[in-house]
C-alpha cells in the first residue's frame, strides 16, 4: 500500500515554436504599421462631437480647404476669396485630376461662408459628400 500520492508530470510546452510564431508576428505589425504625418499649415480650432466617434483611417492623401477663425479661405495652403474658390478649385482639378479634398473648418466657421464653401465645391464638380469634413471628437 502506497500512501504517497502520485506526482503528476508536467507537460511540457515547446516554447521555440512560440518563440517563432512571435516573431514572425512582431514583424508583420512593424510592416503594416503606418506613421503618419499631422499637417500644420493653419491652426483651426475643430468643432468638437459627441455624437461621432473616433476619426477613419486615412487611406489617401487629400488636399485640404480649410476656414480659419477670422473666415478666410485656404486651399491647400494658398489663401482663396470666397468669391474666386470655384475657379481655384477647378484649377486645383485641372492640374492633378485624381486630386480629392477634405474640408477642415474652425468650430466658429459661419454658416453663410460653408454655404458658399459648398455651391464652390459643387460649381467646381465635387459632391458635397466626396469632400469629408474634419471634426474633433469631444474630450480627446
Amino acid at each position: 500500500m502506497n500512501l504517497r500520492p502520485r506526482r503528476r508530470p508536467v507537460p511540457a510546452i515547446p516554447i521555440v515554436s512560440l518563440i517563432d510564431i512571435m516573431v514572425i508576428l512582431l514583424i508583420f505589425f512593424i510592416a503594416t504599421t503606418s506613421f503618419n504625418e499631422e499637417k500644420k499649415q493653419v491652426k483651426i480650432t475643430l468643432p468638437q462631437s459627441k455624437a461621432l466617434g473616433e476619426a477613419v483611417p486615412k487611406q489617401e492623401v487629400r488636399r485640404t480647404l480649410a476656414i480659419t477663425q477670422n473666415q478666410e479661405l485656404i486651399l491647400d495652403g494658398t489663401p482663396v476669396d470666397a468669391e474666386h474658390l470655384a475657379a481655384a478649385i477647378q484649377q486645383l482639378r485641372d492640374l492633378n485630376p485624381g486630386v480629392k479634398l477634405e474640408l477642415q473648418a474652425d468650430a466658429k466657421t459661419e454658416l453663410e461662408l460653408l454655404i458658399k464653401v459648398w455651391d464652390a465645391l459643387r460649381e467646381a464638380g465635387y459632391p458635397i459628400n466626396d469632400v469629408p469634413a474634419r471634426i474633433k471628437a469631444s474630450g480627446k
